[in-house]
């Protein structure tokens, strides 16, 4: 079998009429590439897709082999479309699947679609159309449309290759594991056919024994067929039960998580450290004042000089000059007084007897008066110098010393305040921000209380769960425990006189088929093991962890085995190997059904570390069927992921959200339609 097309038409988030291409498509090279990989991000349909296929296939029996009819023309109705611009739904629905199928060694291409429009009430009007070769199924009865379908491709089966993440959970939970691994073998072996055939058996030879039994043992036949059908009906109604608890345990984790991501979002880490963040900005306020001071105190001395460093040396050498020039002129003045002392000592020496004669008086004058015009001359470096600033020796010292101290070392000083007064400010400003990002504890209670609500609906519905378990334990060991009676009293009438031939043969008929039936799965599930476990260890990283794995073929119960021989508990598995073994499970068994369907696959990644999602990427995906449709978010196939695939990917698509409805366009997340 291969998927050419799928055809939506206001299904679900697909406004209008859409269309998906499945035929895988040859690359340059002219390899064969059976991977079709649709991308999207969570809510934008990737599961729709999944259930078309499935609806379109199977109808009502797509939900499960109990659904109702109300309950599948309930789920029809919720499946038109209806977008948050629309006033109302759409009035008509469809989904068709193009295929090709071979049997008996001829290829034909089938088209099935079914539509639907909603009807008064809750009803709902379903047609199916189905063309073979593009001609309508003449030879079959238009109302053996769908049962012609489901022969093609048995639901049962497809469960097997049409599967999502639901499938892979109740695989890899202890708790649904058994149940629906038996379930699923069965309808890989036909078995249920086999089960259907013993029933009838049974009603067939209840029927004749009544016919022959004694009064005393009809009665009690009589008796335990109603308490049978009690038992069942009660059993049923326990079954369907548990499916809703479940159900709702599953929603009800779904928003769990979304109040969860609403808390985060909504700041509940950074309320907790809401303490931590105010203790860091006072931190960070002191650090800053102080490192404020400091820069003030290097502002207060001779900081600022570093602005005019040039013009301070200039200051101090016209200060030097100014100093000299002032030494100078005291010095002069000095001079002057001696020479007005010699001068008057001259004078009055003259007029004292034994004065110095008239030569040696003018040379001395001569000499004074040279020595008067010497120094009235200023030296060179101080000729030109002019008084500006007229200043103390003090002052002068001190604005020297100022302008001295203002070096690259008090430069290097301040530029390291200054990057850290900016460096504070910044981590202050982050700080205030982040703080006043935290929520108020009232904006917080809300979400809070609703988390509480919904877990304890979570524990309620969990319990209840556990009790529904229980009560059906408890039904099929009521059940169990009539049939054998029952079926001692068919014995015991079969074996009597007036036992017929038919009831004789009917009860062989029924231990052949026991006998079949038992024979068949023993041999399948011995097979099954053998798949499985290749499966698992070409998957799982640790390649010796697991070495032989068996399965009860009467309880459908899965064990594990080290090296040693010793049962590995499922439960010391983690999260990821838990799902690459419940694939592991899946792929075996796709593998042992030796039918030849495409595979479409709806995130199976979502709980696997890296090396498992790769192992996945490189060993299942392109190897799982002839042709695989991957349905992923981009977390999921990321860019290298992708780049893997690309080579045994024929095309993508990617679901684009339009806000209410979904559109699909070629290429993935990043990559366009080429």
């Amino acid at each position: 079998m291969k998927l050419n097309r799928l055809v939506l038409r206001n299904f679900g988030l697909f406004r209008g009429k859409q269309e998906i291409d499945f035929c895988p498509r040859g690359g340059d090279d002219g390899s064969y590439r059976p991977m079709v990989l649709i991308g999207g991000h969570n809510g934008t349909g990737k599961t729709t897709l999944l259930e078309a296929v499935r609806v379109c296939l199977h109808g009502r029996l797509a939900l499960g082999p109990r659904v109702t009819e109300a309950a599948y023309h309930g789920y029809l109705r919720d499946r038109l479309h209806r977008a948050v611009d629309l006033d109302a739904a759409a009035t008509y629905a469809s989904v068709g699947l193009e295929f090709e199928y071979s049997h008996l060694g001829q290829k034909s291409r089938y088209f099935v679609q079914r539509g639907w429009e909603p009807r008064g009430g809750a009803g709902v009007k379903e047609g199916i159309r189905v063309l073979r070769d593009g001609e309508p199924l003449d030879d079959v009865d238009s109302a053996l449309w769908s049962d012609f379908v489901r022969s093609l491709v048995p639901p049962g089966v497809a469960q097997l290759f049409f599967f999502d993440g639901e499938k892979i959970k109740r695989l890899a939970e202890e708790e649904t594991e058994s149940l629906a691994l038996g379930e699923s073998i069965k309808a890989l072996l036909g078995l249920d056919l086999v089960e259907r055939l013993q029933a009838d058996i049974d009603v067939f030879s209840a029927k004749q024994a009544r016919r022959t039994a004694r009064k005393q043992t009809a009665r009690r036949l009589r008796d335990l067929d109603r308490e049978l059908d009690n038992l069942h009906g009660e059993l049923e109604r326990v079954e369907e039960d548990m499916r809703r608890a479940d159900d709702k345990h599953a929603k009800l984790e779904a928003m769990i998580m979304t109040v969860e991501e609403r808390l985060a979002q909504g700041g509940e880490g950074l309320a907790a450290r809401r303490e931590d963040l105010r203790q860091e900005e006072a931190n960070l306020a002191a650090e800053l004042a102080a490192t404020e001071k400091g820069a003030r105190d290097l502002l207060d001395g001779a900081a600022p000089l570093l602005l005019c460093q040039q013009t301070g040396a200039k200051l101090v050498r016209q200060l030097d000059l100014e100093k000299a020039r002032a030494d100078w002129e005291i010095g002069r003045e000095h001079v002057k007084d001696v020479v007005r002392t010699i001068r008057a000592r001259l004078t009055a020496a003259a007029n004292r007897r034994g004065h110095p004669d008239d030569d040696a008086a003018s040379w001395v004058s001569q000499a004074i008066e040279d020595t008067e015009k010497e120094i009235s001359i200023p030296p060179d470096r101080i000729r030109n110098a002019r008084v500006l600033h007229a200043i103390s020796e003090f002052d002068r010292r001190t604005c020297a010393h100022a302008i001295e101290i203002a070096s690259a070392a008090l430069a290097r000083r301040f530029s390291l305040q200054a990057a850290k007064l900016v460096s504070l400010e910044g981590e202050l400003r982050d700080c205030r921000t982040r703080l006043n990002r935290v929520p108020d504890k009232a904006e917080l209670t809300p979400i809070v209380a609703e988390m509480s609500g919904l877990q304890e609906e979570q524990a309620k519905v969990a319990l209840e769960l556990t009790l529904l378990r229980e009560r059906r334990c408890a039904l099929r060991k009521d059940v169990s425990a009539r049939e054998r009676e029952r079926q001692r009293l068919e014995r015991d009438e079969s074996a009597s006189e007036r036992a017929t031939a038919r009831l004789a043969l009917a009860v062989k008929a029924r231990e052949a088929a026991s006998e079949y039936l038992r024979r068949l799965t023993i041999a399948k599930t011995a097979e099954l093991q053998q798949r499985a476990l290749e499966s698992f260890v070409l998957l799982s990283r640790k390649d010796d962890f697991v070495c032989h794995l068996r399965i009860n073929p009467e309880t459908f119960a899965v064990s594990l085995y080290d090296s040693r021989g010793e049962i590995i508990p499922k439960s010391s598995l983690s999260a990821g190997e838990k799902q690459i073994y419940a694939i592991s499970l899946l792929w075996g068994m796709a593998r042992v059904s030796g039918r030849p369907l495409p595979m479409i696959i709806d995130t199976p990644l979502g709980r696997l570390d890296s090396h498992h999602r790769s192992n996945l990427v490189k060993h299942y995906f392109p190897a799982a069927a002839h042709q695989v449709v991957l349905l992923t978010t981009d977390t999921e196939v990321d860019r290298a992921h992708y780049q893997h695939l690309l080579s045994r990917t024929s095309h993508s698509y990617r679901l684009v959200d339009r806000r209410g409805w979904t559109d699909m366009r070629e290429g993935y997340f990043w990559r366009k339609a080429s």
